[in-house]
């Protein structure tokens, strides 16, 4: 790792999401070429990780026949010879803008402690005040809660009446239904909630399931349901979500709506400076956000170019 510090490399994970600049779904050249040409690799059914030594690169794939997909980073602290105390993080994510977070649900009495930066959502888990792992995702998992079975069943025969309209009645739907107030975004999150389901339980109608759901994200970025980044993150999860069949189905609307949501130019990402440290946090969530969103646009942009 060039001679980089254990703190410095949780540190940057905390913050960034990344080590050494690179994620979960960097290509392995560039991987290899950071982290080192040696690796384990552990694979057993739709997960799979490589093991660096002290970092693993967590990978997930929807079904035997698609590609994996980078998920996370793993910095393993328990594995440095030096050990990295909770108390230096702390101080140094303060130094950048920074903080943790305690997650809820903790063991009482347990020695452990998990941790969690909001920035990047990545987590840390330490004992004895010493940093043992560090996981940082691509993107930050949603949150979802599961609805009650009735609300969900209601939710799903929603879904089933709106799939066959036409855009402009599925308009008119939407008009007659969307609260206005307070509890529209939870409305929205739970009329969104069960389409991977009717995605995987119908696979001969997921394309048009996909469609749906494409259009949906579309009318909800439309009404500024949510705030960007958090349209985006959900945007990321749906993409991630699609099997190749899929999405190569909508190739021209998942490369439209990521492009129209960039938080910056191309040449604006590529001015930042080269040094996280020197990022705002602000910029350093744009960054974040302007690379996911050229990831899908740059893979199915091609396919839309033939």
């Amino acid at each position: 790792m060039n001679g980089e510090s254990p703190l410095e490399m949780c540190v940057e994970a905390l913050a960034t999401g990344r080590v050494r600049g690179l994620s979960a779904d960097a290509p392995i050249h560039a991987l290899m070429a950071t982290l080192g040409a040696e690796y384990g690799e552990h694979a057993g059914g739709d997960g799979m990780y490589r093991d660096f030594g002290t970092v693993e690169v967590h990978y997930e794939r929807l079904g035997p026949d698609e590609p994996w997909v980078g998920r996370f980073l793993v910095v393993r602290a328990d594995r440095f010879v030096e050990k990295v105390r909770l108390e230096e993080l702390h101080e140094e994510l303060r130094r950048v803008g920074q903080s943790l977070v305690p997650l809820p649900g903790g063991r009482p009495g347990a020695p452990d402690v998990t941790l969690r930066a909001p920035v990047s959502g990545a987590t840390l888990t330490a004992e004895g005040g010493v940093a043992v792992a560090i996981a940082a995702p691509v993107w930050p998992v949603p949150e979802l809660r599961a609805l009650p079975e009735a609300r969900w069943r209601a939710v799903c025969a929603s879904l089933e009446d709106l799939l066959p309209l036409t855009r402009t009645e599925r308009a008119d739907w939407l008009v007659d239904r969307v609260p206005d107030s307070a509890e529209a975004a939870e409305w929205w999150v739970s009329l969104l909630h069960p389409l991977p389901a009717l995605r995987f339980r119908e696979p001969q109608r997921a394309a048009e399931w996909a469609a749906l759901e494409i259009w949906l994200l579309d009318r909800a970025a439309d009404a500024a349901v949510w705030s960007r980044d958090e349209w985006v993150w959900r945007w990321m999860w749906f993409v991630r979500s699609l099997t190749q069949r899929v999405a190569a189905a909508h190739a021209a609307d998942l490369t439209r709506l990521s492009l129209a949501a960039l938080p910056m130019t191309v040449a604006q990402l590529h001015g930042l400076p080269t040094d996280w440290r020197a990022l705002s946090v602000a910029d350093l969530k744009r960054a974040r956000t302007a690379r996911a969103l050229l990831s899908v646009a740059t893979m199915y942009g091609a396919r839309v170019m033939g």
